[in-house]
């Protein structure tokens, strides 16, 4: 987790990079100790995560986080995966 002086909080996953705006020491109150509870948690998806935003009320935005430690084909099917989520989600989202 990093944090700039905009009031961004940056969430790295694996092939996600979670861009959370916040606007007071209460949203960034709540970033913190959601990142201490899910630290141990293998599984934790990006669906937990959009969730967890919506229900908050903590702004986001969501990029592709290319690994130079991959291959071409495996950041490639990375990609569509982090797609297929994120227009899930999004799906879900407009449903409700």
């Amino acid at each position: 987790m990093q944090r700039n002086a905009a009031g961004r909080i940056m969430i790295e996953c694996p092939t996600t990079i979670f861009h959370l705006y916040v606007h007071n020491e209460d949203e960034v109150s709540k970033v913190e100790i959601f990142m201490r509870n899910t630290r141990h948690i293998k599984n934790l998806g990006l669906i937990d995560i959009y969730k967890w935003c919506n229900r908050q009320g903590i702004a986001y935005d969501t990029s592709f986080n290319y690994q130079k430690k991959y291959s071409v084909w495996k950041n490639i099917k990375s990609y569509i995966r982090y797609s297929s989520q994120k227009h899930k989600y999004q799906l879900q989202l407009e449903a409700v």
